[in-house]
């Protein structure tokens, strides 16, 4: 047993052993900042701060986010931590007013894109978008069933309906990450076809399997890395993952229309279908400005899935993967005129879809 672990046998909850191998308590944290003082120091007489020293401040700060712990406080994930932090303080920002409300929610997306553009272009494993998720998720859910269920006319169907799409879309979700290994090669296949090599990682694999690189392995007929479900989406869980989009759209859109209605002054627009019109008297009360501005947070959210579920169904009528789609060239026609040698016909597409036979490639990872 080396001096590490000996010394960590002997921690208490909130003391740790940090990147200097040293012995340290969660209450020295905003101590001993040499590195940071130095930096602002820098800046304030003007002076160029090195990249050695940013990255040396970001991995401190990283090492000491701890919450205590028996046996030792242990260390939170930076990117975990904003999401948990970061949206709650946006829906309580957006509620104070309309104009701040028409900032937060058209910001959000363009920050959410230009985070995603860096992970996947970094190619990072970073949990930020997965707690994002999750957070959403809870919060819309913990909104609807405490502020929303007690103040607004919410009938018992209609609460019963939200639960099912709820569980539904959690399950689903649940579902997608817990069969995606089932994608991933784990050695050299051996088939009687011509195999290919990858590029990459150089195992043999058949046609149609691609790498990943942050999943740092082959992933067989690879859509994409889903980073709000922290997952490569291929053939074995490509069908959760549509499950997942589909009962997301129904939750979003079925709770942002429920609370719009009953919070607004709705109108109605074909038998029981309602929708919102006024609005204005919303933002006079916090609890009410809270309720509405979730049920924005999932309309918003109901229109980016509902645009990417009609955009893999396109994909799955053309009979290409998402890596397939990025890597055509020549996109003629949306694809139509395009060159896909797997594609068996519209019908015959979405019939291999959801009752097709499983693929030589899934068969030849379980031999």
């Amino acid at each position: 047993m080396n001096d590490t672990e000996d010394r960590s046998l002997n921690l208490c909850c909130c003391e740790y052993i940090d990147i200097d191998d040293e012995r340290n308590h969660i209450l020295g944290c905003c101590c001993n900042c040499v590195e940071l003082d130095l930096c602002v120091d820098r800046l304030l007489r003007c002076k160029g701060v090195s990249s050695r020293s940013v990255g040396r401040i970001v991995a401190t700060m990283q090492d000491r986010m701890r919450m205590p712990w028996r046996g030792g406080a242990r260390q939170l994930s930076l990117d975990s931590v904003v999401p948990v932090v970061l949206l709650p303080a946006l829906g309580y920002i957006a509620a104070q007013g309309v104009w701040i409300s028409v900032i937060v929610f058209t910001t959000l997306p363009i920050f959410l894109t230009y985070v995603h553009y860096i992970i996947m272009r970094t190619s990072s494993q970073s949990k930020f978008f997965y707690v994002w998720t999750i957070m959403s998720v809870a919060l819309i859910v913990t909104v609807f069933e405490v502020p929303v269920v007690v103040t607004l006319d919410i009938a018992p169907e209609e609460h019963k309906i939200f639960l099912l799409f709820s569980v539904v879309m959690v399950f689903c979700g649940a579902k997608t990450r817990l069969t995606a290994e089932q994608s991933h090669v784990k050695g050299d296949v051996k088939s009687d076809e011509c195999d290919l090599e990858c590029t990459v990682c150089h195992k043999s694999v058949l046609p149609r399997t691609f790498h990943c690189c942050i999943c740092h392995t082959c992933v067989v007929k690879r859509d994409h890395h889903c980073a709000w479900l922290d997952c490569c989406i291929g053939e074995s869980n490509y069908r959760w993952y549509m499950a997942t989009l589909l009962s997301a759209v129904c939750q979003l859109a079925f709770c942002s229309n429920l609370i719009l209605t009953t919070a607004c002054h709705p109108f109605t627009l074909f038998a029981n279908i309602m929708l919102p019109d006024d609005c204005s008297d919303v933002y006079f009360d916090i609890l009410y400005a809270t309720i509405f501005v979730t049920a924005l947070y999932s309309l918003e959210a109901t229109v980016l899935l509902l645009a990417l579920l009609v955009h893999e169904c396109w994909l799955i009528s053309l009979g290409v993967t998402g890596h397939e789609w990025r890597a055509l060239t020549v996109k003629v026609c949306c694809g139509l005129r395009s060159s896909r040698p797997y594609s068996k016909g519209f019908l015959r597409n979405w019939f291999h879809f959801f009752l097709g036979p499983r693929s030589k490639q899934m068969s030849a990872l379980t031999i």
